[in-house]
């Protein structure tokens, strides 16, 4: 094996303990697509975007980055932080030199994370997200109709981050000399408090202001923090007057996000306010198909159903289930030849929690959740009621009582207050052909959804309690 392919090997096995020790928001947020990291026989060099990136990652990461180059490295490592020297400008070639001319290439530490930047070509699109995504092409392609204030709200985990990465590469790609900033709450917060320290307000204000384009994920950091809510509504309204763009995501609404002052939410409110929801079944076996092939990990059609069947919640709750199948998959030397199999999959995320303690679901509990995300009664359910939502009901704890218990039809018949318990066994196997028919059914806010989307909620919710 090469120096060079050794070293490589050797700084993403660093990026790898770095990344454990520190958590994976943590890394996303100072070191993924922002740092470099070289190798030089027991020397690390670690390369930032900017000074203060560099002298952040120096106060908080250090002991956790000379723990993981000692690891590899040995006890005689040194690590050293330094800022990347930006790119010469380079001038158009001429006709002549055209074709000679060497197209630089810039590396990024990508393989850290074992997958490519996020762009909008790889975000996949389902109804969940429909909307979301529209709207940020439209900013990303400065295109007509688009907001100049685009604010995106959602669960942790269901693609905000993506999004707005993705948005402001494709505005880079498509206006080379677009000012474009990307950056988290906690970063806005924390440059802002040493621009003030350090009596470099005007500075911090100039550098910002004269942005085409300012992304903010995670803006619910700002939450109860006036001095910098007050920075930030300055600044959204500076950028507005140039004609320039404001996008934020967060995981509430403006109008739920504890102590953000009335004028900030005011000016989130008067744009584009957009919400992915969980990704449904459909785009969740997708997710999981393409998750899996940027793996070089092949599973088959009933497992990819599995995974998504399990991971409900959100995307990186497939990443996670998928890491695991991936390093099962490869104790045994390398990763199989043949798909793996539905059973396979099972066993592997089998001690997944499925209840509390480690004891056996209750039949009372499957009952309780069901009827919760239905809005059916408890005592309707056990009476001889045939409203169509009463029988879906019966039906989906008949199914989900089979599944996940050891419980007989008898023993199910009289919990759900059945004389016989055949009646029992018709609701399972109607529950059954539902599933395979793919219908549709109301839940409790009386909104038609997919059964088999409902079932993995009712599942999700059993194996968190």
């Amino acid at each position: 094996m090469s120096g060079r392919s050794v070293q490589k090997e050797a700084r993403e096995r660093i990026g790898r303990e770095v990344a454990r020790r520190v958590g994976s928001r943590r890394w996303d947020m100072w070191f993924d697509r922002t740092t470099e990291f070289k190798v030089k026989g027991s020397h690390l060099r670690i390369e930032a975007d900017s000074r203060f990136v560099a002298d952040w990652i120096e106060r908080h990461f250090r002991e956790a980055i000379q723990t993981a180059a000692k690891d590899e490295l040995g006890d005689t490592a040194s690590i050293e932080l330094a800022v990347r020297k930006p790119a010469p400008i380079r001038k158009e070639p001429t006709d002549k030199t055209q074709e000679e001319a060497p197209q630089p290439t810039r590396k990024r530490n990508t393989s850290l994370q074992r997958r490519k930047a996020p762009g909008l070509n790889d975000f996949e699109i389902g109804d969940s997200n429909r909307l979301a995504y529209d709207a940020a092409k439209r900013v990303a392609e400065a295109l007509d109709g688009a907001s100049s204030m685009l604010f995106v709200h959602g669960e942790c985990g269901i693609g905000k981050t993506h999004l707005l990465r993705g948005l402001c590469e494709r505005r880079r790609a498509s206006n080379a000399r677009a000012a474009v900033r990307y950056a988290t709450g906690e970063q806005f917060t924390n440059e802002y408090i040493t621009a003030v320290r350090a009596g470099k307000l005007d500075e911090f204000r100039a550098k910002l202001r004269r942005l085409d384009l300012l992304a903010i994920d995670d803006v619910h950091f700002l939450s109860n923090k006036n001095a910098t809510q007050g920075e930030f509504l300055h600044t959204i309204d500076a950028i507005a007057m140039s004609g320039a763009t404001v996008v934020v995501a967060s995981d509430a609404h403006p109008r739920l996000i504890g102590r953000f002052s009335g004028p900030l939410v005011s000016r989130f409110l008067s744009g584009m306010v957009v919400r992915i929801e969980r990704p449904d079944r459909e785009l969740r076996v997708r997710l999981v198909q393409r998750l899996a092939a940027e793996r070089s990990l092949q599973l088959t059609d009933s497992a990819q159903e599995t995974v998504a069947g399990r991971c409900v919640t959100s995307v990186r709750e497939i990443h996670g289930a998928l890491t695991r199948l991936e390093a099962l998959a490869r104790l045994d030397g390398g990763l199989p030849q043949e798909p793996m199999s539905n059973l396979a999959v099972e066993r592997a995320l089998v001690d997944e929690p499925i209840s509390s303690g480690g004891t056996p679901i209750r039949l009372g509990r499957i009952i309780e959740v069901v009827c919760q995300e239905l809005g059916v009664d408890r005592d309707e359910l056990l009476s001889s009621g045939r409203h169509r939502r009463v029988v879906l009901a019966r039906g989906l704890c008949a199914y989900l009582a089979r599944e996940l218990t050891n419980a007989c039809f008898p023993e199910i018949a009289t919990a759900l207050g059945r004389t016989t318990h055949s009646t029992v066994h018709t609701a399972d196997r109607r529950t059954r052909t539902q599933l395979d028919e793919d219908v549709k059914v109301p839940n409790a806010a009386n909104e038609q959804i997919r059964l088999r989307d409902l079932v993995d909620q009712i599942r999700r919710e059993l194996r968190r309690t």
